[in-house]
């Protein structure tokens, strides 16, 4: 089929281009119908030929409609792209291929732009600031998010504008801006409770505990905490339910209560499990591989991180396999590995280079340069530590650069 569509598709580009836009339509037409007629077992949307097949079918209809002043078809295929666009860019996301998605969110933007859809406008401009707040790109992250806010408001999307203030507290809880923080996610809670949005309201109680345990502030922590898990097991938000678990045991691992880590852990591990959720599996083990670590029980965490990568590099998520690498680092580190510790920690700085995560980038040369002082190559871990310093200052991590 491929041979065939591409020539297809090459034809009908030239049709349009040579205003016979009647026959470029037809053409498309057909390909979309022998498209959406593949066999359903084979077909993944996000393969990347037949995403290249829908992109081009569906770029190519949308100019020839627009072209002929048929604005309602061009309308349907203009949000079919940005469908197509925005879809792929949040699996990117969730995979850590923050860069690639970016480029896709920025095409849905273009497309949702064009067709006048405000509500699409705002909820790419959300995605780009969350993007940017994984790059380590806080100023431009609040741009776009605050964007996001302002559309939102005028065209009444209390949705969107709670989802939006709750992004714009990720910001600031990410540059040590608690304050800030916790009023945005008070003003996400107001509306959600109002609107009775029990899934937002129980993620505004999560993401309180997570500035409260940011602070310090751990019985706070654990009661906003336990509002959410409340709210998460009501509605029967098992995801959710186990993502509650994982941040109480956070909670618990602050104040080194390590067996209730753990055992709140075992908990978000049997239903990430039960649903199949491979990414939240992984972090739980990831996590328990941190609890070890924590108890010196070395041997434990390293095999627990190793079953997190296993999972990590099954399943694509880049920032999660550079973030066990690094672990496994701290670990070697901890066993007096060094050189092992080099070599994994260097493994995490490629993958977050590659990524373009920054605060990430960070974090390694960080490491490295405490691996390099461990050694006594002094000079190495000043040129590394002095790394680690300039990107926090140039990303405003205010935390990680008094550290």
């Amino acid at each position: 089929m491929t041979p065939f569509m591409s020539l297809a598709l090459f034809v009908a580009l030239f049709l349009l281009n040579s205003d016979r836009i009647q026959k470029a339509i037809e053409i498309c037409s057909e390909c979309l119908i022998l498209l959406n007629g593949t066999d359903q077992n084979s077909k993944n949307q996000f393969d990347s030929a037949l995403l290249q097949f829908y992109s081009d079918i569906y770029t190519i209809l949308f100019s020839a409609y627009r072209h002929i002043s048929d604005y309602i078809s061009a309308e349907r295929y203009g949000r079919e792209l940005f469908d197509l666009y925005r879809g792929y860019g949040i699996m990117l996301y969730k995979l850590g291929e923050s860069l690639k998605a970016k480029e896709y969110f920025k095409r849905a933007l273009a497309i949702t732009t064009k067709i006048g859809d405000r509500r699409g406008e705002a909820s790419c401009y959300g995605n780009l600031g969350t993007v940017f707040t994984s790059l380590g790109q806080y100023d431009k992250a609040e741009e776009y998010l605050q964007k996001a806010l302002v559309i939102a408001t005028e065209i009444g999307d209390r949705r969107e504008e709670a989802t939006d203030y709750g992004n714009l507290s990720t910001v600031f809880l990410s540059v040590g801006q608690y304050d800030k923080a916790e009023e945005y996610l008070q003003k996400a809670l107001v509306i959600t409770t109002e609107i009775g949005y029990r899934g937002g309201e129980a993620l505004c109680y999560g993401n309180l505990g997570t500035v409260f345990r940011s602070l310090g502030q751990y019985d706070k922590a654990e009661e906003y905490l336990q509002k959410s898990l409340v709210i998460r097991t009501e509605i029967g938000d098992r995801g959710g339910e186990a993502s509650c678990y994982g941040n109480l045991s956070t909670v618990f691992l602050s104040v080194g209560q390590y067996d209730k880590a753990e055992e709140y852990l075992q908990k978000a591990l049997v239903i990430t499990t039960e649903i199949g959720d491979r990414q939240g599996e992984a972090s739980c083990y990831g996590n328990l591989g941190t609890v070890f670590t924590s108890l010196d029980q070395y041997d434990k965490a390293k095999e627990y991180l190793q079953k997190a990568l296993l999972i990590r590099t099954e399943i694509g998520d880049k920032r999660g396999e550079a973030s066990c690498y690094g672990n496994l680092g701290t670990v070697f580190s901890s066993l007096g590995q060094y050189d092992k510790a080099e070599e994994y920690l260097q493994k995490a700085l490629v993958i977050i280079t590659e990524i373009g995560d920054r605060r990430g980038e960070a974090s390694c040369y960080g490491n490295l340069g405490s691996v390099f002082t461990s050694l006594g190559q002094y000079g190495k871990a000043e040129e590394y530590l002095q790394k680690a310093l300039v990107i926090r200052t140039e990303i405003g991590d205010r935390q990680g650069e008094a550290s």
